[in-house]
């Protein structure tokens, strides 16, 4: 059975072919209302109901007819999502369809028609909602749903005007991120050690990403040869129908959302000891271990999918635990966004790290967090006016940019670390007790000679960033930095 729009004397008609039970092919013209100037997008979209509640010989039934007018608007709304429901995500419709249980209450209790309302209707609702506790976001998605079911009501010719069209949309304050600074950061990557999921809080502390995106990441969209790991997978979970679901879907959020990543070395080593872990599970559980989702990377020592809510209420856990600032899960995001800001990263290409849809979104979150961009607005107006400079960029630069550098660097790489060969030197002193002699070994860690050069080219290589001419200015400004650390440290 197909659908298809045709247009017959300046109106939409959806032309539905089938077969009946002989086998027969038929059509079935259904009147859609519209005019065909300008009502394309609404045309198909009533078509995709139509064709999906069409039950062979009868013509679908359009139950909101304009000349209906006893028809409650709640009770419209209640109609118009499961039309709709063919045009949105899953995820989307069981938003919506969960709030218009609520906004179809409010106005059937008043008695409030279809063709009856008006936009002091609507604006006393979301008056209704404040005075009630509910904040400025609920109201903004009330309003996003009343509008959108008017729209269809008015385009079909149900209505002579929508409504909703003249109410003012609630005004949301501008939203500041929250997030954690770099000493919060490492606070933070110090408690999690051990955790669970530690690596899945790192990764979404370095790349910034969505829960969907975290919990969606599969072994294929991982290139262990190339070194890339590609986002073009989500998880979310959503309630439909008063049940908890997990929906999976190949759709990312917007388009920018579909990026792919470099690979760091250190995240590359970790995710190949969870792959090989994750393939003894399956051998050691045999048929107890979930292959449903064997193709995911985050799942338990049963093969089970992380849910994304435990994610989320480990993680509130977590911070209570070790007396830290509470955020909410997603704000790790804002907290990556304010680590790259702090090492210097233009918003152009914190959006596309990000995947912002486009870069005012990304300036216009973030806005607040770009002091990098003010400071050299703030030089540049000193040396017009004859004043001197200010140098604290660079300072904030090479903090960040050690925290970064370390972020997946736990245990095993500090032992790592100590690997370096190690000379041993004998020492012979008296006790002064008997005057018997005592050997004590001492050990002394001697570099190696490719360290050692190692080491002395990263040093000239910072000195020179740094505007430094010798050696002894750039040590004493590392025994400077350290101090102030130490300083920093104790005031906090």
């Amino acid at each position: 059975m197909k659908g298809r729009l045709t247009t017959k004397k300046g109106k939409y008609y959806v032309v539905i072919s089938y077969q009946d039970g002989s086998g027969k092919n038929k059509q079935k013209w259904v009147a859609t209302g519209l005019d065909s100037k300008n009502n394309k997008r609404a045309a198909e979209e009533l078509m995709r109901g139509i064709v999906a509640n069409f039950d062979g010989e009868a013509v679908p039934e359009i139950k909101a007819q304009p000349n209906n007018k006893d028809l409650l608007f709640g009770d419209y709304l209640t109609e118009w999502i499961e039309i709709a429901k063919q045009n949105l995500q899953l995820s989307t419709y069981a938003a919506y369809k969960n709030k218009i249980k609520y906004i179809a209450e409010y106005f059937n209790e008043r008695g409030i028609t279809l063709h009856g309302i008006t936009p002091v209707d609507i604006q006393t609702y979301y008056k209704w909602l404040m005075d009630n506790g509910k904040t400025i976001q609920a109201c903004t998605h009330a309003h996003v749903i009343i509008r959108r079911a008017l729209e269809i009501a008015y385009r079909t010719d149900i209505i002579p005007v929508n409504p909703a069209a003249k109410v003012q949309k609630p005004k949301s304050p501008k939203y500041e991120a929250k997030y954690y600074d770099i000493k919060q950061l490492k606070i933070l990557f110090d408690c999690m050690q051990g955790d669970r999921f530690e690596l899945m809080y790192k990764m979404t502390a370095f790349y910034g990403l969505r829960r969907s995106e975290l919990c969606g990441m599969q072994w294929n969209s991982i290139d262990f040869e190339k070194n890339t790991l590609t986002l073009n997978h989500s998880v979310v979970q959503t309630c439909v129908d008063g049940k908890l679901q997990l929906i999976k879907k190949d759709l990312m959020k917007n388009a920018s959302s579909k990026r792919t990543m470099p690979l760091i070395p250190d995240l590359k080593d970790a995710l190949l000891k969870l792959r090989t872990k994750q393939e003894n599970n399956r051998t050691i559980y045999s048929n107890g271990y979930d292959m449903r989702y064997v193709d995911y990377v985050w799942v338990d020592d049963l093969g089970k999918l992380v849910n994304p809510n435990t994610l989320t209420c480990h993680f509130k856990s977590l911070l209570a635990q070790n007396g830290l600032p509470p955020i909410r899960f997603h704000e790790l995001r804002h907290s990556c966004a304010s680590l790259l800001i702090a090492c210097g990263v233009s918003m152009k290409e914190i959006q596309e790290w990000l995947g912002h849809s486009a870069i005012s979104t990304t300036a216009d979150i973030y806005s607040h967090l770009n002091y990098s961009s003010k400071l050299n607005v703030a030089n540049t107006l000193t040396n017009v006016f004859g004043g001197g400079t200010l140098d604290v960029k660079a300072q904030n630069t090479s903090e960040a940019q050690a925290l970064l550098s370390t972020l997946f660097r736990g245990a095993e790489h500090e032992q790592a670390a100590q690997t370096t060969p190690v000379k041993f030197d004998e020492i012979t002193v008296t006790d002064d007790a008997d005057g018997q002699p005592e050997q004590i070994v001492s050990a002394q860690i001697v570099p190696s000679e490719s360290d050692s050069i190692t080491e002395y080219k990263t040093a000239k290589a910072e000195m020179a960033r740094l505007g430094f001419e010798t050696l002894d200015e750039y040590f004493d400004y590392m025994e400077f930095m350290k101090v102030k650390a130490r300083r920093n440290y104790a005031i906090t």
